[in-house]
């Protein structure tokens, strides 16, 4: 075989085997095209929910760093809950997303390093050609042709083996460049899959977490709602011990009047809407019926509680005599004044009683001192004024 035929020969190969490969590589790129807008069109979802979760858990922060509104608590904890699932369900679909384009990748890169291998053995081959025939003149191949259609023939071969020959050289190049970017693609894609997977584990703990907290919440709620049905039951029992109470003065007052009217406020209605607050402070609780936020209980209050400074004194609002002076289980240290005409004013959860029963007092006396005597409460103080047995609103008589 001469020199001529040999790189026909080769031309006829290369020629042959390039339109193959260009079809297979188009192919390639289409399937990691898809793959790639996928991944990006996920990972763009996980983010908004990692930012919208992450924002959540703030407010959940905040919301543990107050007194918590139990309801709104486990709402938020639900919410969560919801958001940390679709996360998990969002990663999961990430991580077959990862795991198929590792294989893809994989694959890909085994078949680069197929056709690089050929390409290699055939440039290695036309190398062995080149230094075995020795260097030869273009001129001199076109010098042996024997007609002019054979010149024509010659120099056409010529032109496409050299041009083969340069698109050979550079298609190892850039084979080999394409290699080294595939394997820097694997191993972020797996790098990534690693960090998802470590995501995935840290939100399954998360999310145990979540589940504790809600567990504890809930047997919170159960306590404090023992304690404050504990807490009804038992001032239920004060206000039927209290009943008790004023039912005894009362009979006492309808049996002897006239001895009311030493002690006794000459015109106590008078009094309405100017009356001197008993302490000082804001009103936490009005009088009558209210719903519990939380345990949706609804309780009846027949007076006011107003959250008073500790150790602020108490006074009595009207000219009386006091009837009670003593603990009374509901109300802590209590005291009952009576004031004539059947009217009474009660003034509960005070630490110090500067008074005793029987004492007759005036208006804005010190009768007190605001504090809850009960070991570890904190009740605010309770102020009462009842017509008989019927309590009656204290805002109407206060002075504002």
């Amino acid at each position: 075989m001469t020199l001529i035929d040999a790189r026909r020969a080769l031309a006829v190969a290369v020629v042959a085997f390039l339109p193959a490969f260009a079809g297979l590589s188009a192919a390639w790129g289409q399937q990691e095209g898809s793959l790639d807008e996928r991944f990006k069109a996920k990972d763009a979802e996980l983010q908004k929910l990692r930012r919208e979760i992450a924002d959540h858990r703030k407010k959940i922060e905040e919301v543990e760093k107050k007194e918590k509104d139990i309801a709104g608590y486990l709402a938020k904890l639900d919410l969560e809950e919801k958001l940390t699932k679709r996360l998990l369900s969002g990663i999961s679909e990430k991580e077959d997303m990862l795991t198929e384009q590792v294989t893809v990748l994989r694959r890909d890169l085994d078949y680069s390093e197929k056709v690089y291998d050929r390409r290699l053995t055939i440039l290695s081959k036309r190398l062995r050609e080149m230094y075995k025939n020795g260097p030869q003149d273009a001129w001199q191949e076109l010098l042996q042709a024997h007609d002019f259609a054979d010149l024509l023939q010659r120099y056409k071969f010529l032109s496409t083996i050299a041009e083969r020959d340069a698109n050979l050289v550079q298609e190892v190049r850039q084979r080999k460049t394409d290699i080294a970017h595939r394997e820097a693609n694997l191993t972020e894609s797996l790098a990534q899959a690693t960090l998802s997977r470590r995501e995935k584990e840290a939100e399954l703990t998360r999310l145990k977490e979540n589940e504790r907290k809600r567990k504890k919440t809930l047997a919170e709620l159960k306590t404090s709602k023992g304690k404050y049905q504990k807490r009804i039951d038992e001032l239920a029992r004060a206000e039927r011990e209290l009943q008790a109470i004023i039912e005894t003065l009362e009979q006492e007052r309808t049996v002897e009047p006239q001895a009311w009217e030493a002690y006794a406020e000459k015109n106590f209605p008078a009094l309405k809407g100017r009356m001197t607050p008993p302490v000082a402070g804001p009103q936490v609780r009005g009088f009558g019926q209210s719903k519990h936020p939380e345990f949706g209980t609804v309780t009846f209050n027949p007076g006011v509680d107003i959250e008073a400074r500790p150790g602020s004194p108490v006074r009595a609002v009207a000219k009386g005599k006091v009837e009670y002076a003593s603990l009374l289980p509901g109300f802590g240290n209590c005291i009952i004044i009576a004031h004539g005409q059947g009217y009474y004013t009660l003034y509960a959860h005070t630490s110090k009683i500067f008074i005793k029963q029987g004492a007759m007092v005036s208006g804005g006396d010190v009768i007190a001192e605001v504090g809850d005597s009960s070991a570890g409460a904190s009740n605010p103080f309770h102020f009462e004024i009842r017509k008989s047995k019927k309590p009656l609103d204290p805002a109407e008589w206060l002075k504002r």
